[in-house]
């Protein structure tokens, strides 16, 4: 590992005498993320922009981008400002932000940070160009064209004149142009006829367009034809396929995330007892129930309401009752377990795993990366011994 935010990490020894105090963390495998890297290199010709928004789908921002600089990746993409000034500061990486801005000193911070900025009006390009002129750096930009999801970009039938416009503007480097696909068969691939359009249609009128770029995971894994020059996967790169259908694609992803927890409290209720609010679960006899510190403000849907499963010691446990703020209950009932002892809310594989924890909630899986808890510590491990640790 030689990035050097990797430098400033506590000891393998003090990570895990740390972990000893927490009640619940999750623990990446980076080595599994190179593995998943890897595959989707070996799946595709374009470049690879990891989208790394969200706290990079819940696996924590700097680690991840910082481990991603570490296997020659370089530039990804985010969703908020923040996570671009984050990534600028602290790595090597090139930042591609989809934040729009909206006062003038995140225009200069972005531009100062260099910082790489969509835009799609001409009114937020002529913003960054001031700021730029102020600065006296040049600012990044991709332009985002609508192709057809109507979310937002520039009409791709209005997108050349715009960008002829843009590339006029002082101090504006023009890094690309993108779009995002409906992923649906019969419209993306006119999608992909229509950005190529535009491309074509500048070089006509001698406007290099810069790396064209429509992909993100479900086109990266199933549309070779959309990979253009550069793509956006994100949830793949965690080792999460989004649907079923994604597995059969070609890249052998491996899950990274795992996540732990300890039971809070072990004890015996009687036949008859009810349990958690409302009543959601009524005992058929006499048995053992463990508490454990995680609930929906952590990342369990609450429908996940006497259904979940967790791992302990080698066996799956149902969950019982409704899911609290901070607590599920556990069936201890055929298990020797105790007060301390560590379960596996989400497993890396098996009847828990995000695939499985997600349909058992009827949520996506992308739902639930994107709703665990920044504040839950994030252990960072390679080949087995933890390197890095965030801690809220």
């Amino acid at each position: 590992m030689t990035h050097p935010f990797w430098l400033g990490q506590p000891k393998t020894s003090e990570i895990r005498r740390k972990v000893e105090g927490y009640g619940s963390w999750l623990e990446i495998d980076l080595d599994t993320v190179s593995n998943n890297l890897a595959e989707i290199h070996r799946h595709t010709k374009a470049e690879i922009m990891p989208c790394v928004k969200n706290n990079a789908y819940g696996h924590g921002l700097l680690p991840i981008a910082a481990h991603m600089e570490d296997n020659g990746v370089k530039r990804v993409l985010v969703a908020k400002t923040r996570e671009a000034i984050q990534i600028r500061e602290n790595t090597g990486l090139g930042a591609l932000n989809m934040d729009p801005l909206w006062a003038p000193e995140q225009y200069e911070s972005s531009i100062a940070k260099g910082v790489t900025q969509v835009v799609y009006t001409l009114d937020a390009a002529k913003a960054l160009s001031a700021a730029a002129k102020k600065l006296g750096k040049d600012a990044g930009v991709f332009v985002k064209v609508d192709t057809g999801l109507r979310r937002v970009g520039v009409w791709h039938e209005e997108a050349p004149a715009l960008i002829e416009q843009i590339v006029k503007l002082p101090r504006i480097r023009l890094e690309g142009i993108m779009s995002t696909l409906m992923q649906n068969p019969e419209q993306d691939k006119q999608q992909i006829a229509r950005i190529k359009v535009v491309a074509d249609e500048l070089r006509s009128h001698g406007v290099e367009p810069g790396a064209l770029s429509l992909a993100s995971t479900d086109a990266t894994l199933n549309n070779p034809a959309a990979h253009l020059d550069l793509v956006r996967p994100g949830m793949s790169l965690y080792g999460v396929y989004p649907e079923a259908k994604d597995v059969a694609s070609g890249p052998k992803l491996r899950q990274a995330l795992l996540w732990k927890a300890r039971i809070e409290y072990a004890k015996t209720i009687n036949r008859g007892d009810s349990v958690t609010y409302w009543g959601k679960f009524v005992a058929p006899e006499d048995m053992r129930i463990g508490t454990v510190h995680v609930g929906f403000y952590d990342g369990v849907p609450r429908e996940m309401a006497n259904k979940a499963r967790i791992l302990i010691n080698g066996m799956y446990r149902s969950s019982l009752g409704s899911i609290s703020l901070n607590h599920i209950l556990l069936d201890l009932r055929g298990v020797d377990a105790k007060q301390g002892d560590v379960v596996e809310v989400i497993s890396r594989t098996g009847e828990n795993d995000l695939s499985h924890f997600a349909a058992t909630a009827g949520w996506m899986t992308y739902s639930i990366l994107n709703h665990l808890n920044p504040y839950t510590p994030r252990v960072y491990t390679k080949k087995g011994e933890p390197v890095a640790l965030l801690e809220p």
